[in-house]
Formats: structure tokens, sequence, C-alpha cells
């Protein structure tokens, strides 16, 4: 039946190639499976060159959640400034120790109690470019702030403390958590990822400042005032495992430490604040930015 049809191996030689160009076919079959096979090959490159997780592109801000049973914490999520599907998740303030108390923490820890429990949830405000928010406290206190894209490279980020108490407020320090865990190429549970810069020795691990003799440096290396100062540069930076590449973390002039928790992971840079009399209001202004090259040249000063 098939050298009848002329579609096998005889009558008189045709072939299927040849049934194809008598049938109309303007290519042969090993042509056509050839240019298939082409196609099939810059499909795939083009899919690798163009995929799922190259199709988010730049600094996105989102009102986030880490730990949705505590409804009062304040989380921001954001991108890096290259393609990809991952995010920082910014604890935005995670605590606020004063003169007053431990007027604000975005979890419960149980050697640390907080001054008011169970606060109702504050929600983000979509702004230009990011998100903010503003809570005010028991007491009158308020305090709010906003994470906002700056550049195509740089989220900046503002804090506000406004004392609508009638005592004066003092010794203000904050922490602001940069939690790595939702971002992979940051996220090892390891310190050596965690730099700092010391005038001694240039860049070197967090962890190793943190182990420093304390030469009264500008900035500390450790958890806020119990940390060396021993950092001459008010930028904690943090390494990726993807490239060379990085996250930069700064609240400039206002840096008081740079710290990081290798099992949590993340990493700080954490803010202070002036004292403030009753009715005073103050605001600090910082950034997390993202540059591709080496940590070697890194403009830090620029950045700062």
């Amino acid at each position: 039946m098939g050298e009848k049809h002329g579609v096998g191996p005889g009558m008189g030689g045709t072939s299927r190639r040849r049934f194809l160009q008598v049938a109309g076919g303007v290519v042969s079959t090993v042509a056509a499976g050839e240019a298939f096979g082409s196609a099939e090959k810059k499909g795939s490159a083009s899919a690798r060159a163009d995929s799922y997780e190259v199709q988010a592109r730049g600094i996105r801000i989102f009102p986030g959640e880490w730990r949705p049973h505590y409804e009062w914490e304040q989380i921001a999520w954001f991108s890096p400034s290259w393609p990809s599907q991952d995010y920082v998740w910014l604890d935005f303030p995670e605590a606020i120790f004063t003169s007053q108390g431990l007027l604000f923490l975005s979890h419960v820890n149980p050697p640390y109690p907080t001054v008011f429990e169970n606060l109702p949830r504050v929600a983000w405000q979509t702004v230009e470019n990011g998100v903010s928010f503003e809570r005010v406290l028991p007491n009158g206190i308020k305090f709010g702030g906003s994470v906002l894209k700056a550049s195509e490279t740089v989220v900046g980020l503002e804090l506000h403390i406004e004392n609508g108490s009638a005592a004066p407020l003092k010794d203000i320090t904050l922490q602001t958590c940069a939690y790595l865990r939702a971002i992979a190429e940051f996220g090892a549970y390891t310190s050596e990822n965690k730099f700092v810069h010391t005038a001694k020795e240039g860049w070197i691990e967090l962890s190793r400042a943190m182990k420093l003799e304390d030469c009264g440096a500008a900035y500390r290396a450790g958890w806020r005032t119990s940390g060396r100062k021993v950092v001459d540069v008010p930028v904690a930076v943090a390494l990726s495992s993807a490239g060379e590449r990085l996250l930069a973390y700064t609240w400039d002039k206002d840096t008081l430490s740079l710290v990081g928790n290798a099992k949590h992971p993340c990493v700080h840079a954490d803010p202070f604040f002036p004292n403030l009399k009753p009715g005073e209001r103050a605001t600090i202004r910082g950034k997390i930015g993202f540059f591709e090259g080496r940590l070697e040249d890194f403009d830090y000063a620029g950045f700062c």
C-alpha cells in the first residue's frame, strides 16, 4: 500500500522527500527538520534570555507583610534594580527605644516589653513612587515614614517622630531591619556576606568588625549603643551570591550602628534621633541602594 501511494521506498525510487516535492512541499523533510530544530533552539535561547525570572525588572515598592499574627507591624517590600522575582522585607521601624521606654516593637519579644501592647493596624498609603504611613501612640507621640523609589538604583527612606507627649523624649534609637530571607541572592544564613568599612582595613566582614577594639570611630558595629565604635563609613553592605553586585544600606549622618543577624538573616543600618522636647518634631533620611560591580569599586562616598 505504501509503495502504491508513493510514500515508501519503492515506486521507482520515490521517497518521502520526493512525495512532498510532488505534492507541492517547498522544503524537504530534512530541511524542515533542521528548520524546526533551529527554531526550537532559538526559542529556547530566547526563553532563557526573556524568561519568567527576568520579566520583573527594576525597583518595585509595595505594602508588605511578614508576621500576620502581629497586625501592627510595618513592613514594606521592595525589589532590587536588576531583574528579580524576589523582595527585601523592610521592618520599618522594627523598634523605637527611648527614655520613655520601648515605644514600639513590630513583634513580640518577651525580654523586651513595650509601653503599649497590641496596637491597631496602620495601613500603608500608596503615594507617588512608593508607600508611606503615620501612627499616633496613646501618649500622643506620633511617628511615620515613607519608602520611595528615589532613582533607578536607590530606595529612599524617611522617618519622622513628633513628641506629642507632655515629657521630653530622649535617647531615641531605632532598629530598621532589612530582612533578606525572601531574596535568595542575599538570604544565606551567614555573616560572611555582610561588610562594613574601617579606616585601617577598608571593607571587612561585619562579624569581624564587631570583635575589634573600640577606637572611637564615628559609627558602631553591633546592636545600637552596645556596638563598638570601629566603623568610619555609615554603610552596611550585603554581597550577592548571584554575581558581582551588592545591597548598601545607610542613614547617612543619622546612622548609629551597623549590624546583621546570621540566623535571621538580615542586615541593619540603625539610626538615632535628636532629643525632642514636647511639641518638637524631627525627620531623618536614609537609603538602600543596589550596585552592580565589585565591592572594591563601590563608590560609598558618593552613595552617602
